[in-house]
């Protein structure tokens, strides 16, 4: 365990050096204040003009256009940015061999970098939190489990995005590709669910496989336990793609035998 800390404190530092850390927290800052701002100043028009608030809690956290809610439709643009870096900068500048000469092994390199993105990811959720603590002061009878529950949806989601982002960026040594290509397959994952729904048999297959929409159950105040094995399942699969990938690459391995496993 100590090897993996090591590694993720290694990829922080790495991480909070570079503009693109900063940048994207200064962004995501921005927009999330900016909605929340906004659904402020809509329910103090509507109270102006005479319209009650059923459920504040509900209305700035969760529903149509919450705060939760808005901001699973965006995350995939900044996870990855940030993940981008993970494998393919170890990659490009050779770096990579000086951990294959160490005694590192694949996994414990795969969860060192997976785990600061966990760290960071609870920077993000924790920029949420500063919402949940004015809404709480600003909205009657606060329901705090649900939000609670909100949160912890978004960080799985955001756990979620980087495991794919990780696996991508073991893929290739150019960091832009392995953005691209991190894009290309979130865009999948949260699209599939509206392919061939004519088919009954394949449309319950890709409405199940879709990533978008398995956190809205956890905005809503609600655990389920089919999106939370989802995600277990999503984390555990490219991780250990991402694994197998760099066990390859070490030992040399034929693009065949990669493939089978």
């Amino acid at each position: 365990m100590k090897i993996i800390y090591k590694i993720a404190k290694a990829e922080l530092q790495s991480l909070f050096f570079s503009p693109i850390a900063w940048l994207i927290l200064i962004l995501y800052t921005f927009q999330t204040g900016m909605d929340f701002a906004g659904l402020v100043d809509g329910v103090m028009k509507g109270r102006e003009m005479g319209y009650g608030v059923t459920n504040g809690t509900s209305r700035f956290f969760g529903g149509w256009d919450g705060v939760l809610t808005v901001v699973q439709g965006y995350l995939y643009l900044y996870i990855p940015l940030l993940t981008m870096n993970l494998m393919s900068r170890e990659l490009g500048s050779g770096s990579i061999k000086l951990l294959y000469s160490s005694p590192v092994t694949n996994v414990q390199i795969i969860l060192g970098k997976y785990l600061s993105m966990l760290i960071y990811a609870l920077v993000l959720v924790g920029i949420l939190v500063l919402y949940v603590i004015i809404g709480a002061i600003i909205i009657k009878n606060f329901d705090y489990p649900q939000v609670l529950t909100g949160l912890l949806g978004i960080y799985f989601l955001i756990c979620a995005y980087a495991a794919v982002g990780l696996f991508m960026s073991s893929l290739t040594s150019y960091q832009v590709v392995a953005a691209m290509l991190t894009l290309a397959v979130l865009a999948v994952l949260n699209y599939v669910k509206g392919w061939w729904q004519d088919i009954d048999f394949v449309r319950d297959i890709t409405w199940w496989l879709a990533l978008s929409g398995r956190s809205d159950t956890f905005v809503n105040g609600l655990i389920c336990s089919e999106d939370f094995i989802y995600f277990l399942l999503v984390i555990t699969l490219f991780l250990m793609f991402a694994i197998i990938k760099l066990k390859a690459v070490r030992q040399k391995s034929s693009w065949t035998v990669t493939w089978g496993k």
